[in-house]
């Protein structure tokens, strides 16, 4: 391997960093080039997104989603919400599967069970209405569970939205949902 030599000055404070470091290290050429390393993978990691800022960048930006408003200001419009008129709505325009589709670039039907699984925490974090949101896998089945602060209705539409992705997937659902909570067993077809 071939070595290249370097000089150079540095301050009194990182002189002292790399007497220090050099105990641990044995050398100050392992220091240093752990340190370029380290420097190297951290501008790599600042620049790494995760899924859920990826997908808020994407939809914010290029399907021109758009939703800032205070939670207690959101539960007040919910509140007040036709039911009847969502349902037509999710039915005619099925947001949460345009939003799997657009984040998986494929149609919903060639996305794995897990991948529509994931779809769906990925886009519940990034809207900000849920405190908890996760999912397991139970074997036969994987079960949704939520928890929020919006009420009733914020249940039921969410259902509607949940229930609504998977009809259109193909798979069979059952839900128990609260004021503030809702549980959705999806079944793996087997």
């Amino acid at each position: 391997m071939k070595k290249r030599r370097i000089s150079t000055t540095i301050s009194p404070k990182h002189w002292e960093l790399l007497k220090k470091h050099t105990a641990e290290f044995e050398t100050q050429q392992k220091v240093i080039e752990y340190a370029l390393e380290g420097l190297e993978n951290g501008v790599k990691q600042a620049h790494e997104m995760s899924r859920e800022e990826e997908l808020w960048m994407r939809t914010g930006r290029e399907v021109k989603s758009a939703c800032l408003i205070q939670k207690d200001g959101l539960k007040e419009l919910i509140g007040t919400a036709d039911i009847g008129r969502y349902i037509e709505y999710v039915s005619h325009q099925k947001p949460i599967e345009c939003v799997i589709e657009y984040y998986y670039q494929k149609p919903l039907k060639e996305c794995s069970l897990k991948e529509v699984i994931d779809g769906i925490v990925i886009n519940a974090k990034i809207s900000n209405w849920f405190d908890t949101i996760n999912y397991t896998d139970d074997g036969n089945q994987y079960t949704l569970k939520m928890t929020h602060t919006l009420g009733i209705n914020s249940s039921k539409m969410i259902n509607i939205v949940i229930e609504s992705v998977f009809e259109t997937y193909g798979v069979k659902t059952e839900s128990k949902i609260s004021e503030s909570s809702l549980f959705v067993k999806v079944f793996k077809n087997v």
